[in-house]
């Protein structure tokens, strides 16, 4: 699975081992084992702990500008 964070005020977060992505809707909680990169456009938030918890498990993080275009990236050292 992809993780698309693409809406303002979304926020990726670490609860019990898990990913949370929150949003005005609620919350759904996703296994890290079932994702295989994350990706971060402008407005939406990642907490350090979520960074932390995708490195663990080698999950690409791609944050992109606002059209979409690739701005940086997380991956794990291992």
């Amino acid at each position: 699975m992809h993780l698309i964070l693409n809406a303002f005020g979304t926020s990726l977060l670490k609860e019990n081992g898990l990913f949370v992505v929150k949003t005005d809707e609620g919350k759904q909680q996703i296994f890290p084992d079932k994702v295989n990169s994350i990706h971060i456009s402008r407005g939406a938030r990642i907490s350090s702990d979520a960074a932390l918890l995708a490195l663990e498990h080698e999950i690409d993080v791609f944050f992109t500008d606002k059209t979409g275009m690739p701005a940086g990236r997380l991956w794990s050292g291992k």
